[in-house]
């Protein structure tokens, strides 16, 4: 597939293709997908030792990029034949997709996972040529591939492992310090502004603070410093926005810490806003009498009348703001097509970025396009 022929149809300016520069001999050559509000980053990293290279691809990325990935990494370095290494981050389909291409592509090709990563990996019947398992924190794999590992348990399995790379100061980190991103948002490096979709991110799919702050208290111990961050989605963080990222990470409410009635109380006010501003998008788009129809009705059994009441487009919510987020926007939605329940999510999620809230994955539109779900 050419460069031309990569370019996606849709009418946001401006869209990166072909293989972004981290740094010099680093790129990344995933796919970025203006429609979608979570993008996959496939890294590849070039070794220049003794008079050869050595080509190792971080995280091989989703399936459903793979005719990019593959379109990408022959522009850099020929052909999936001259990828000699593969470290993977976790098994999610979203991270190891891709795995078995690259295996075919290269039969004599390296794999380095953690072994509770392999433990699921290897259902996906992968043959690389060499197989290499990391148990707890390496140093180094070899003089080839001058890894560090660090192990970010729980972030967001127990057996993910971060990837180091002490020559160019580059954190691998997969899932962590990944984020979201509004449509048609998907530039590289990271600004301020994309923290709060990597706060989403986080509070969505990490267990609690507290394995947050482990990670983060391993990260900050790397000799060197670590000078940019590479996750497996949204932005690649660089600058003084790996120390302010770090910080916020540290303190940043995530999982379990949601769920106690303290943080719902105190969150009560934000959601409120949230809804508001779904609300007055419905209404925009389909008139008052149908919007407080919905959400008024008593029929769909999923007690919404005991969270919120809608009197006169005002929001009155009592309790478990996230929750009744998930079920106002399910009423709204229902039986409307893909188009209606975008905009609705567009609404929200440009709301909720000044408020550091989290959003239902539902809303969030994480799992794909309304239109490739509805259409």
């Amino acid at each position: 597939m050419s460069s031309s022929e990569q370019e996606p149809e849709c009418d946001f300016p401006e869209i990166p293709v072909g293989p972004l520069s981290v740094m010099d001999d680093c790129w990344m050559v995933g796919r970025r997908n203006p429609e979608s509000m979570l993008q996959c980053n496939t890294y590849i990293r070039t070794f220049r030792q003794f008079g050869g290279r050595r080509n190792v691809c971080i995280d091989p990325g989703s399936c459903l990029d793979f005719e990019f990935v593959r379109s990408n990494i022959e522009q850099l370095v020929g052909s999936l034949h001259d990828v000699h290494g593969m470290t993977i981050n976790h098994q999610d389909p979203d991270v190891a997709g891709n795995a078995p291409w690259f295996c075919d592509g290269n039969p004599e090709i390296e794999m380095i996972v953690s072994e509770d990563v392999w433990r699921l990996l290897r259902h996906m019947m992968l043959s690389p040529g060499k197989l290499r398992l990391t148990a707890g924190r390496t140093r180094s794999i070899s003089t080839q591939q001058p890894f560090q590992f660090v192990p970010t348990p729980f972030c967001h399995f127990r057996g993910a492992m971060a990837l180091y790379d002490p020559e160019q100061r580059i954190l691998y980190s997969g899932d962590l310090f990944g984020g979201l991103n509004s449509p048609g948002k998907v530039h590289l490096l990271a600004t301020e502004d994309d923290w709060a979709g990597i706060a989403q991110f986080h509070q969505l799919y990490m267990p609690s603070r507290e394995i947050l702050r482990h990670a983060v208290r391993e990260i900050m111990t790397l000799q060197p410093k670590v000078e940019i961050i590479a996750p497996q989605h949204g932005h690649v963080i660089t600058g003084d926005l790996v120390g302010l990222f770090l910080e916020r990470m540290h303190e940043l409410l995530v999982g379990s810490d949601l769920l106690s009635s303290e943080w719902d109380t105190e969150s009560l006010s934000g959601y409120t806003d949230l809804l508001k501003s779904l609300v007055d998008c419905a209404i925009e788009e389909r008139g008052e009498l149908n919007v407080s129809g919905r959400i008024n009705s008593l029929e769909p059994f999923d007690d919404l009348h005991t969270h919120l009441r809608l009197k006169n487009r005002d929001v009155i919510l009592e309790r478990d703001g996230y929750s009744a987020l998930a079920k106002v926007f399910a009423r709204l939605v229902d039986g409307e097509a893909g188009e209606y329940a975008r905009k609705l999510s567009g609404a929200v999620v440009q709301a909720s970025e000044g408020l550091g809230l989290p959003i239902p994955p539902a809303i969030s539109g994480t799992f794909g396009s309304w239109e490739e779900r509805n259409p």
